[in-house]
């Protein structure tokens, strides 16, 4: 037993802890799943933050920056974090409107239609389960790495962590616990990257450093290193502009980003809390990306890149500093997968089971179990790859949920059956692509992406299906409702939130396009 590893057995009671007080508070199953629909921005925030920031981003992508593939990386999650902007105005005001529990419950009463109900249900537990898989694979390969247990041992002590705390606490618990967690690991990632600054010679002389060698020129350059993302650079540019587009739609209708909004206590909450969102993901992605690009200068050698943060961690920065960083890293990983799993039992009781539930809050808690055990065999039995299974879960967003979604809320003519034709043959589409590549181990042009053939397929089915269909007066119905505002909703202090929240998102994006100019853009270039 190392110090790393009672770090995070420290921070692993305390999470625990949080979960038993906030079970107390729960009263019913709007507690249970949706927090009462009561929580402030700040809350929103936090959990947008720790949903999205698991140990795909700190380990899966770290490990793609430390390998080369930032031309592309950082393009996609730039514009992956304008969807958190988007998403609040386009979908998630809509969405909180619905007085729905879960995202697949808002699909079936706005087409009036429970096969599209169900259908979105179950791509909705295909997502998640793939992320859930992601995540957990993460946490053990870290916790193995850090402390030498056994890889399995790691994903046994996981998987009991945060079933745990899903299980008895619910969405309240997870909201709380995925604030703190937020909190926690960013905090100990900004004073990771100045520890790695100090020792390779400051921010912008590392950067000049890697912009003269030879050697590492290319891990800042536009064309990247041939290989990591696709070909070439410009293929790894339209790599990030196409996974762009994905992670885009993941931020703005992904079940665990957009169900948040669901427990927001106004609408003015909803878009208030995606802005800080959108910046802070963008700001810890860039910080995550530089500090790997940055420990190639000490050490170019790590076999498993996806460990570049961990190597970091137990070797560049005070002992102290380097718990604080790790379990940050663990904090990120349980927070996802808290949220995973919560949203797995919620669709299931209420989307697949539904009134045939007598205790909704029980079948779902029973769900979530089996499915904590379903994933831990999985992952015992398959090697982790973490960076491409977070892909393809964000694949099957894009290509399932984006289109349908954007539908919904804009078109008069969409209607059930070309909803359910669309995501359909989106999932379906995306999903034999990629089973496609992985079997034969084919490499597919650049363009020929399996989430872009997804969205093309799920647009052209709701074209032709709807073209050949009539919308019904419940479907009607159904949307124009979506356009009524609530009365509560009226205030003047609400409508200048909202647009308040709106003018600050565009000063966020300007000054994120500084940043990128002033740390990386004119530093390598001047350096040439």
């Amino acid at each position: 037993m190392n110090i790393y590893f009672i770090g995070m057995c420290i921070s692993i009671a305390i999470y625990v802890a949080i979960g038993i007080v906030v079970s107390r508070s729960i009263k019913g199953i709007d507690d249970y799943y949706v927090a009462g629909r009561r929580a402030p921005a700040v809350l929103i925030a936090g959990s947008l933050v720790a949903s999205y920031t698991s140990t795909g981003m700190f380990m899966g992508e770290a490990g793609t920056y430390y390998a080369g593939g930032f031309n592309g990386l950082i393009i996609c999650g730039l514009m992956a974090s304008t969807g958190y902007v988007f998403g609040s105005i386009f979908f998630g005001r809509y969405l909180r409107r619905s007085g729905v529990m879960t995202i697949p419950e808002f699909f079936g009463k706005r087409f009036a239609s429970k096969n599209v109900k169900n259908l979105a249900a179950f791509t909705a537990i295909i997502m998640m389960l793939v992320y859930l898989i992601s995540v957990m694979q993460g946490i053990g390969t870290m916790m193995n790495a850090v402390t030498g247990l056994d890889f399995n041992m790691c994903m046994v002590i996981a998987m009991v962590v945060f079933t745990v705390i899903t299980v008895i606490a619910g969405s309240s618990g997870v909201l709380i616990t995925d604030t703190i967690m937020a909190g926690f690991f960013t905090v100990a990632l900004i004073l990771g990257a100045i520890c790695v600054v100090i020792q390779t010679g400051g921010w912008f002389e590392s950067v000049q450093q890697v912009a003269l060698s030879s050697d590492y020129h290319d891990l800042l350059s536009a064309d990247g290193i041939a290989g990591v993302l696709a070909e070439n650079g410009i293929q790894s540019v339209i790599w990030g502009f196409i996974n762009g587009i994905v992670w885009m739609g993941v931020a703005m209708v992904g079940p665990w980003q957009s169900s948040r909004y669901l427990m927001a206590k106004d609408e003015r909450t909803v878009v208030s809390s995606a802005v800080p969102a959108a910046f802070g993901i963008f700001m810890i992605e860039f910080i995550v990306a530089m500090i790997a690009i940055f420990v190639n200068l000490v050490n170019p050698g790590i076999e498993d890149p996806a460990q570049v943060l961990i190597w970091a961690a137990m070797n560049m920065m005070p002992k102290v500093l380097g718990v604080i960083l790790l379990t940050g890293v663990l904090a990120a990983g349980i927070s996802s997968a808290t949220t995973f799993l919560s949203l797995i039992g919620a669709s299931f009781s209420n989307d697949i089971i539904g009134d045939r539930a007598k205790n909704k809050i029980r079948v779902g808690q029973i769900v979530m179990v089996i499915t904590s055990i379903l994933v831990l065999i999985f992952c015992i039995i398959n090697p982790p790859a973490l960076f491409w299974i977070m892909l393809f879960g964000g694949a099957v967003v894009a290509a399932a949920w984006m289109p349908t979604v954007l539908g919904a809320i804009l078109s008069k003519r969409l209607t059930k059956q070309g909803a359910y034709a669309g995501m359909l043959c989106g999932f379906t589409s995306c999903f034999v692509i990629r089973l496609y590549t992985a079997i034969t181990g084919a490499v597919l042009p650049v363009w020929l992406d399996h989430a872009l053939v997804g969205m093309v397929f799920n647009v052209i089915a709701m074209i032709i299906v709807s073209a050949f269909t009539q919308v019904t007066p419940e479907e009607k119905e159904a949307r124009e409702a979506l356009f009524v505002v609530p009365e509560s909703e009226k205030t003047p202090e609400n409508r200048k939130g909202i647009f308040r929240a709106a003018k600050y998102a565009i000063i966020l994006g300007i000054v994120e396009i500084v940043i990128l100019l002033v740390a990386w853009v004119i530093p390598f270039i001047s350096a040439g």
